[in-house]
């Protein structure tokens, strides 16, 4: 029985691993590494619009940007002034500012608060803004790679149905894939 079996379990000791090997065709897209991938698209933005080759994005990206700063810059130079002249309003200064000389303190405060608020939301759009550029962008290159096939289908159908209670009404869905 050793001797059986002894041959063939050295001769499988003896022998290397192969390796499988991997085909490419010529048409074969090379991927980009998910470090670069991720890096490309937080940095730069509509960086990741450009990989995925959605070039018509890429300016609306922009825009938004540069009318979300804009309305952070207006904001913020705003509230400085009415802030500025606030402070000297509470001390018993002059308010050297003649745009709010002769604006109440009270008045002063409210258009303050409400500089400060339309600055800050601003910035929470600013913020908004990017996070959804990155979405996109994740979004668009995931499903670049989606099967969308003539298997594929969804057909939405009203459904009546009677049971003992009485009828009843629904929503049919119906996937074939």
């Amino acid at each position: 029985m050793l001797f059986l079996f002894g041959p063939s379990a050295s001769a499988q000791q003896a022998n290397p691993e192969k390796k499988p090997t991997e085909l490419v065709t010529p048409n074969q897209k090379k991927e980009m590494s998910h470090v670069k991938k991720a890096t490309l698209y937080s940095i730069i933005p509509g960086g990741g619009q450009i990989y995925n080759k959605s070039y018509w994005k890429v300016p609306v990206i922009y825009v938004g940007f540069g009318a979300l700063t804009y309305s952070f810059i207006f904001y913020n130079q705003l509230y400085g002034d009415v802030r500025a002249s606030y402070i000297q309003s509470i001390n018993g200064q002059p308010i050297t500012n003649l745009e709010y000389a002769n604006v109440p303190e009270e008045m002063l405060y409210t258009l303050r608060e409400s500089y400060r608020k339309s600055r800050d939301l601003s910035a929470i759009g600013l913020a908004g803004w990017y996070v959804f550029n990155l979405v996109d962008a994740a979004v668009d290159a995931h499903l670049q790679e989606f099967d969308v096939s003539d298997k594929l289908s969804l057909k939405i159908t009203p459904d009546y149905r009677y049971s003992y209670t009485g009828y009843s009404t629904g929503i049919n869905l119906k996937f074939r894939f």
